[in-house]
């Protein structure tokens, strides 16, 4: 038997397995390319080790595609026929991916807190629990989580830096910011390619408008990240709302056609429509045309791809970023088929995002069409009752802000300055430093003050 990094026992017989699999986790850790390629030598190696095989499947299932469905159930049934013999934490590995098989999400989370409770420093586990968490919009259980493992973690522990990226993003996003600074900073000043912490002190700037610091925090840093996977992308879309709210708008368009959403960078080549970097061109566009700016036919490359993902219900938050990409292209026919998709997935009460689709995906899509339409009394109609359920799609308050900012808009738009003023205070009490003074909210706060 062999172990992993951090001394947890792998049950394979092959060197060559536990080498590559220590290899490829790592790689994940710190947020790498290439990882299911030297995930796949563990498994040549070693095609009856159930480690290997569930952590390939549940790498499949973090790619919320569905496309990817029918590989992810043909690697649990190999990682359960492999499970004999494993240990309990292996088979928690096995048994979470046989959850999000089913749809199960939080059993998928449970699996990884038991996991956790007898083995502290099992950062796989807690770096999985997180990104599910995530995009299910519990950061409150996700900041529990790494609190509840956080003596176990100190420097000699391999991997501490990457431990305190994953704690500072969870400080960040309940509100702990002085925390969660200091804490991304030293994840950062332990190892220089730690993109996670660098991402979790962003949103910090971000949220209390340090909009210069932001800029001055990244842009040292982009030499860094050269064998970083696509969340390099998701940091040139921080590093351009910060020039955004400075209003320097080319260089937005500058990063936004080199790393935003260029379509000849590798990784994009291998998956454009990967979910995030469809999310980051969606909700930049989106901000660059409120902002007054004309962004050209860069809406269209989206479109195509979105357009042939309207039944893939593996991301409420996607769904509804694919409505705003749609509607900018005027498709409102596709519109409506991809609203189709998601009534009736949300029907489905067995999965657990289903009630997400309902009561957050949904009002946001319809709002955001409608906006676009013109429509601005449905939007308002749609997203209102729903607006305290956003959280529910998933992401980050930076990310969840895009359809804030559509509903404060279409309030601006019909002159409802009582609703306006509402939102701006509620905006505030999500952890924005006076919203008002946002490019996005500029014309909200002109009409509350006014």
């Amino acid at each position: 038997m062999h172990t992993d990094t951090r001394g947890h026992a792998i049950t394979t017989s092959s060197k060559d397995a536990a080498e590559n699999f220590n290899k490829a986790t790592e790689m994940f850790l710190q947020r790498q390319i290439d990882v299911v390629p030297v995930l796949q030598q563990a498994i040549d190696a070693d095609p009856d080790c159930s480690m290997t095989q569930a952590t390939f499947g549940l790498m499949l299932h973090g790619a919320r595609n569905a496309s990817l469905k029918a590989g992810m159930e043909s690697t649990l049934v190999k990682a359960q026929a492999a499970s004999q013999g494993s240990t309990e934490r292996e088979q928690q590995y096995v048994n979470a991916l046989s959850c999000a098989c089913e749809g199960n999400l939080f059993g998928a989370v449970n699996c990884f807190e038991n996991i956790l409770k007898d083995n502290p420093n099992d950062l796989l586990a807690l770096t999985l629990a997180q990104g599910e968490l995530f995009w299910l919009g519990e950061m409150q259980q996700s900041s529990r989580l790494s609190q509840s493992v956080a003596t176990d973690w100190h420097e000699t522990v391999q991997g501490f830096p990457e431990f305190l990226s994953v704690r500072a993003f969870d400080l960040e996003e309940t509100g702990h910011f002085q925390q969660a600074e200091a804490t991304g900073r030293q994840s950062v000043a332990l190892r220089n390619t730690n993109i996670w912490g660098a991402h979790a002190v962003a949103h910090v700037l971000l949220m209390q408008g340090r909009h210069k610091d932001g800029l001055d925090w990244l842009s040292d840093k982009q030499g860094n990240w050269s064998q970083t996977n696509q969340m390099k992308f998701h940091i040139w879309w921080h590093q351009c709302l910060f020039h955004l709210e400075r209003k320097e708008h080319d260089a937005v368009l500058e990063h936004y056609d080199r790393w935003v959403r260029n379509r000849n960078e590798d990784l994009v080549v291998a998956m454009p429509d990967l979910y995030i970097d469809m999310q980051n061109g969606a909700s930049l566009l989106w901000r660059l045309e409120l902002a007054g700016v004309n962004v050209g036919d860069r809406w269209h490359e989206m479109a195509e791809l979105a357009e042939q993902r309207l039944n893939d219900m593996n991301s409420p938050f996607t769904s509804a970023h694919y409505a705003v990409i749609l509607a900018a292209t005027g498709q409102f026919e596709l519109c409506d088929k991809l609203l189709e998709y998601m009534n009736s997935f949300a029907e489905n009460g067995k999965h657990t995002l289903a009630a997400r689709y309902a009561d957050a995906a949904i009002p946001a899509a319809v709002g955001a069409i409608a906006h676009r339409n013109g429509n601005y009394k449905k939007t308002l109609d749609a997203m209102l009752p729903a607006r305290h359920q956003f959280w529910q799609m998933g992401g980050s308050h930076a990310q969840q802000d895009l359809f804030h900012q559509i509903l404060v808009d279409a309030a601006v738009k019909l002159n409802k300055r009582d609703i306006a003023a509402t939102l701006l205070h509620e905006i505030e009490a999500l952890g924005f430093n006076e919203p008002a003074r946002n490019v996005a909210y500029e014309a909200a706060g002109k009409l509350v003050s006014g």
